[in-house]
């Protein structure tokens, strides 16, 4: 007899707490009924960037309440997506419509050009991580230097969107500590259209994501009018294992951890975030729909017809990585500013 007010106070916690979740679930399905969310994009349509926008926001409303389309809307690639950074905070709206993916060099650049950056990426409200995405540059087969040797005694032109892009930092870090004689002309919109410069002969190698390349230009891989020659990336490449990464060639130990330092974009790869201050509520539910999405086999199996890579990482971790990044000893961050 004892047992029976331990069981209805049980009971009534039980029951309480399914109220309050039914109560949650009716007041995401009233807000988000009737309306769209829009995916900003720091980048151009081109390169790997759309593919993994485009699925994604196929794929992700079926975990939403009422379905919500997402809208994706590019906002370019220039200056490494600095643009969409430094919207995040008071210009993006925090109502959980809104959500974005923007260059994986932007958590650095926080440290590498502070003069520009206007955002904290600490503040922000990670989703996941849809893959790691390995930065590289490669050399065009019109390029008087095939390899890093011979770019320490021959010019090559290399195009690049801006300073704080992975297109402009790869090849001006090697520069630095490897003595290579790229000219890096900036400028250029996106992987898009530095695929074009190459193929009209005003650049002669570029940078960004080797999956970009993967996507846009597989034929030139197969037969060689394009090679990487190095990745800066705390892993080597799996489809092009016998090329080092950046802080493989180094050999000063101060300049390798400047290497890793800068290589660590690679973990943000194709990262989605919140601006802060969203309801908590709608942060939970969205981080969860992202979970469920990386897991969907329908989503895998477009993400596989379209050669994309899926290695999922949490929200916690992207949020770890950023709090290890943005504080990194200020020796390394200086010697790795341009």
């Amino acid at each position: 007899m004892s047992k029976l007010p331990v069981l209805a106070a049980a009971s009534l916690v039980v029951a309480s707490l399914m109220a309050t979740a039914t109560a949650r679930a009716d007041a995401l399905s009233d807000f988000y009924r009737g309306k769209n969310i829009t995916f900003l994009v720091g980048s151009d349509p081109g390169g790997s960037f759309g593919p993994y926008a485009q699925v994604l926001a196929e794929h992700m409303p079926k975990y939403i309440p009422e379905r919500p389309k997402i809208i994706i809307k590019y906002t370019g690639g220039e200056s490494g997506g600095l643009g969409l950074a430094n919207s995040v905070r008071g210009n993006m709206p925090a109502d959980g419509l809104t959500m974005a993916m923007t260059q994986q060099t932007i958590v650095l650049n926080q440290l590498l050009q502070p003069q520009y950056a206007k955002y904290d990426a600490r503040e922000w409200l990670w989703l996941g991580n849809m893959a790691p995405v390995r930065n590289m540059l490669s050399i065009w087969h019109t390029a008087k230097a095939k390899s890093i040797e011979e770019a320490r005694t021959n010019e090559v032109i290399i195009g690049a969107t801006g300073p704080s892009s992975p297109t402009y930092i790869v090849p001006a870090l090697m520069n630095k500590f490897l003595g290579t004689k790229f000219k890096i002309v900036t400028g250029y919109k996106g992987a898009a259209d530095l695929n074009l410069a190459m193929q009209r002969g005003e650049i002669e190698g570029r940078g960004a994501s080797w999956v970009s390349v993967q996507l846009a230009m597989p034929d030139a891989i197969a037969d060689g009018r394009i090679k990487p020659v190095v990745f800066a990336s705390i892993t080597r490449e799996p489809s092009a294992p016998d090329v080092p990464t950046l802080a493989e060639l180094i050999k000063d130990p101060v300049q390798r951890q400047v290497a890793e330092f800068l290589s660590a974009e690679s973990d943000f790869g194709r990262s989605v975030f919140l601006p802060p201050n969203v309801p908590a509520d709608r942060v939970e539910m969205l981080r969860a729909a992202f979970e469920k999405t990386m897991k969907d086999e329908v989503f895998l199996a477009d993400a596989a017809r379209l050669r994309l890579v899926i290695e999922p990482m949490s929200h916690q971790e992207l949020a770890r990585i950023t709090a290890k990044v943005v504080s990194s000893p200020k020796e390394v961050v200086e010697l790795a500013k341009f």
